[in-house]
């Protein structure tokens, strides 16, 4: 079985965010392999991605810690019916990391995975997607579909940061917020 998810990713703050069109692209396979697509382009009143900041890969991706302190893409897999769920974290140079929570942030644990996500970015003036694989690890029960939470932080090349998620139910951004994500 095979689950495929198109969603657009509205800003936390339209009025301060950069105009730019995101969309995200889903997969879960009951196989236990998740594949998301990021998609990025200028809105009205951009010509261009040229003001975004985004990392280069300048050596072999890491596990890293505060990935959401500049550009992200994440990804959030809950269990059904229960408060448990993991926080994938993507950076446009292919650092990553992987948490999981018991509860709603509660003090968040690494994933060990057989193997890391592989992340690769392709930027043009006009388009920039980000493409990852996750082979979910053993832990993660089998054929068991997640709810998914899809969010992305930007940053602008002077540093200011949005907030991209499915939706923002609360009074400040949260992509931990369960209410934003998408049902199984």
């Amino acid at each position: 079985m095979m689950v495929r998810q198109l969603c657009v990713l509205q800003p936390f703050a339209p009025h301060i965010s950069p105009p730019l069109l995101l969309r995200v692209e889903a997969v879960w396979q009951a196989s236990g392999a998740m594949a998301f697509s990021f998609g990025l382009r200028p809105g009205p009143g951009w010509e261009s991605l040229e003001g975004l900041r985004c990392p280069s890969r300048t050596g072999p991706p890491q596990r890293r810690d505060g990935l959401w302190d500049h550009t992200c893409f994440e990804a959030f897999l809950g269990w059904p019916e229960s408060p448990r769920y993991w926080e994938l974290n993507a950076a446009a140079n292919g650092d990553w990391n992987l948490y999981a929570f018991s509860t709603y942030r509660s003090p968040p644990e690494l994933v060990d995975l057989p193997q890391p996500p592989r992340i690769q970015l392709r930027r043009q003036a006009r388009d920039l997607r980000c493409d990852i694989q996750l082979d979910l690890p053993p832990c993660w029960p089998e054929a068991m579909q997640p709810e998914i939470g899809l969010a992305m932080v930007v940053e602008e090349q002077e540093g200011r940061l949005s907030y991209w998620a499915l939706s923002h139910p609360g009074d400040q951004p949260d992509f931990h917020d369960r209410r934003a994500f998408l049902p199984t």
